[in-house]
């Protein structure tokens, strides 16, 4: 007999987001091994694959996410989805730590699955401020949690060095796609060109994702408009959002702003992509489910690396990346890659290898649920 699992998450669907999506991907494959429910927000949908609570009105308000919990079984697992903005205005809830332990005291199991954890430091008195709350609490997570998941490898040999007293519960755990490959005939590609009134013969460079200034869209834009000079045409397709882009009136045509689409949707398009590009500001990292997502479809991938890209991203061949400084290398890459069909289905391959074998939600769960067992707290 196992403890059950409580999942305390503020976001699900449908509300938008990784996040959202990653915690009832999560509740779903930790079910098939062990007595899963989500503890939420009121207002998301009830109806997942397992029991859902939607109970918290407040997140900012310890004394009610207290009580909230104080309603769940004394022996489960609580397992929080921890993105310090969820539970507090700029990232900061100076309460939330005293609850941790208060828990811990209390004898609650917790594991902190850590997507980010402080902003940077900056020059102004609110930047610091938020900084420093955040490693407070931070530093709260490492002294109370029985495991302590971490979303980027980087991030995880980091603070293993810094925190030795910590290291043993720390352990990198990649966030697996929410877009699940659907299944495509041969002739796909060209199909899905037509239907989006291009030539079925024309080259696609891809983005996707939410469009925020870490993406660096116009990076992409800037490889676009150089492979259009070099070659003529070529398709830029952008899903996931409606940016405002400054597109050129000679290449608009050429250019799909196809906005927020269904899993199945995104799917298609990436499926139909020949590259996907994916600047990161910081890097590619384990934590980008955009690029999980692209390697899952087996789409060759120009990205970048930087201080959040582990030994493993930076030493990947199946990614085609440039230093996150290197404006110039990047749209090189990708003009590399649209020039060498045989190179795209090499790196393409490699990239979807590698994903089914490190990143997929079925390795990322069996994981966490053996650290968990290792552990001992799952045990009654």
């Amino acid at each position: 007999m196992q403890r059950p699992i409580v999942i305390v998450s503020p976001l699900l669907p449908p509300m938008q987001g990784g996040l959202a999506d990653h915690t009832l991907g999560l509740a779903r494959h930790l079910s098939g091994d062990f007595k899963v429910s989500v503890l939420s927000s009121r207002d998301v949908y009830t109806d997942g694959p397992v029991p859902i609570r939607a109970a918290v009105h407040d997140w900012e308000d310890v004394s009610e996410l207290e009580i909230e919990l104080s309603a769940t079984p004394r022996d489960s697992v609580l397992l929080w989805q921890y993105v310090p903005h969820m539970y507090g205005r700029g990232g900061v809830n100076r309460g939330l730590p005293e609850l941790w332990r208060s828990l811990e005291a209390d004898g609650r199991r917790q594991v902190i699955l850590t997507h980010e954890i402080a902003a940077p430091w900056g020059r102004r008195p609110n930047q610091w401020w938020y900084a420093w709350n955040h490693r407070r609490q931070w530093n709260a997570a490492m002294k109370v949690a029985d495991l302590l998941p971490i979303s980027t490898e980087a991030w995880t040999l980091e603070w293993r060095r810094r925190r030795p007293d910590a290291a043993g519960k720390m352990f990198a755990m990649a966030s697996p796609t929410s877009i699940e490959p659907v299944a495509v005939d041969p002739g796909h590609r060209e199909r899905w060109r037509v239907a989006h009134g291009l030539p079925a013969d024309i080259r696609i460079l891809a983005w996707w994702g939410s469009v925020e200034a870490s993406k660096q869209l116009e990076w992409v834009l800037e490889a676009w408009q150089a492979a259009c000079r070099r070659w003529g045409p070529v398709a830029l397709c952008i899903a996931g959002g409606h940016p405002a882009l400054p597109l050129p009136g000679a290449l608009r045509s050429w250019s799909r702003i196809l906005g927020y689409l269904k899993p199945g949707e995104v799917s298609a398009c990436l499926h139909a992509a020949d590259v996907l590009a994916l600047p990161y500001v910081d890097g590619a990292s384990e934590r980008r489910t955009t690029l999980m997502a692209g390697l899952a479809h087996g789409v060759p991938i120009a990205t970048t690396l930087g201080s959040n890209s582990g030994p493993t991203m930076s030493k990947a061949d199946w990614l085609v990346a440039s230093d996150v400084t290197e404006r110039g290398a990047f749209v090189d890459n990708v003009l590399a890659l649209l020039s060498d069909e045989a190179r795209r289905k090499t790196v393409g391959a490699a990239g979807k290898v590698h994903h089914d074998a490190e990143y997929s939600w079925d390795v990322v769960a069996r994981t966490l649920g053996n650290r968990m067992r290792e552990s001992g707290i799952t045990e009654p």
